[in-house]
């Protein structure tokens, strides 16, 4: 197997256990975008048949917080099940946050997004920052075809017929599409009428009800925190979290930029700030974790619902979010991750209270 083509560095290979059964994951560098990308195949990929594939792009906020304002955790989890079932097949997972923006990008249009109180949609939101509506580029996933030996054309596994035009655009031959739609849910119906009514393959209409915000969201220009000038506040807006056993609970997200690292760090908080004892945690981002893993063998997203069960249930809390963790051939962590530097400066800010238990 050859070890690079195009931006594509191949870095290893392993078996990866899902409740959809076991795929062999490929983890590769693409040194255009200076970021991780992951392939999961099923079956034997280097036929002549046709082959089943979904091209995924990252949603940090449903895959790994448990966010339930989009279908992309949905998506992901009925690409794997369908390829699955297949018994032959191929994802492609890009860093691609946001359509292409960048989890910024993203946040800032969820916030403008709320504070108008749903007049504005996710597309006309990024207009508002001068961006197209979608950033996203699929060259990668010609070259990881190349990499992993895979000849044959994709059937893609898309509502989305802009992607299909976009990925042929990549040199990458397909031979279709087959949906991957979800009834609409309150917390998603806006966003998913937004995508509706720019071209989305979605089928049945949902019951009209959208969720009602419980507060006010604030739009707002980013800004350093006072006394914090290495801590600019870039957004902040809610985010409705499914929570095994119950419904959805509201969150806040707030993102800063971490102008020392030139990184972007997440606080999920929930709650008054002014409760006299919230919970608090530091969270990882286990790459690996976004993939439908055994119960058993997901410790980090565990210890993220029992922290935020803890917090719903004790009234308030937060929780800092470590950068993403590519873990394939690291030793799992074991217990609770322990604060960085800019971890603590940020649960300093917002809460004081005690660890909640992981």
């Amino acid at each position: 197997m050859e070890t690079a083509h195009g931006t594509l560095v191949h870095l290893e290979e392993r078996r990866l256990a899902t409740r959809h059964g076991e795929f062999r994951a490929h983890l590769f560098h693409d040194c255009g975008a200076g970021r991780l990308a992951v392939a999961l195949l099923r079956g034997d990929v280097r036929g002549p048949e046709p082959l089943l594939a979904r091209v995924h792009s990252s949603c940090t906020t449903s895959e790994i917080y448990g966010a339930c304002d989009c279908d992309c955790a949905e998506q992901l989890d009925a690409a794997l099940r369908a390829i699955a079932r297949e018994g032959r097949g191929a994802l492609f997972y890009l860093m691609q946050e946001g359509r292409g923006a960048g989890f910024g990008a993203k946040a800032r249009d969820r916030m403008w997004v709320q504070a108008s109180r749903q007049r504005l949609t996710t597309f006309e939101a990024y207009e508002r920052m001068g961006l197209g509506g979608d950033q996203r580029r699929y060259e990668p996933v010609a070259f990881a075809r190349r990499l992993l030996e895979i000849g044959a054309p994709l059937r893609l596994l898309t509502n989305n017929p802009d992607k299909l035009a976009a990925v042929e655009a990549a040199k990458v031959p397909v031979v279709g599409a087959l949906p991957l739609r979800r009834r609409p849910q309150p917390f998603n119906s806006h966003y998913l009428d937004s995508k509706s009514r720019s071209g989305h393959d979605l089928g049945r209409a949902g019951d009209g009800r959208a969720a009602e915000l419980p507060e006010e969201v604030v739009a707002f220009e980013p800004h350093a925190l006072p006394g914090l000038p290495r801590l600019v506040r870039l957004a902040s807006y809610l985010l409705p979290i499914r929570l095994p056993g119950g419904p959805p609970c509201w969150f806040r997200l707030h993102l800063y930029l971490d102008r020392a690292a030139q990184a972007e760090r997440v606080v999920l908080t929930h709650g008054p700030s002014a409760h006299p004892q919230p919970l608090r945690c530091v969270q990882r981002e286990p790459l690996f974790e976004r993939f439908a893993l055994p119960a058993r063998a997901a410790a980090e997203r565990r210890r993220w619902r029992a922290a935020a069960r803890a917090m719903v249930r004790r009234g308030a809390g937060c929780a800092v979010f470590l950068p993403l963790e590519p873990g394939p051939s690291e030793a799992p962590a074991r217990g609770p991750a322990r604060p960085d530097e800019v971890a603590a400066l940020l649960l300093a800010h917002h809460r004081g209270g005690e660890a909640a238990a992981g």
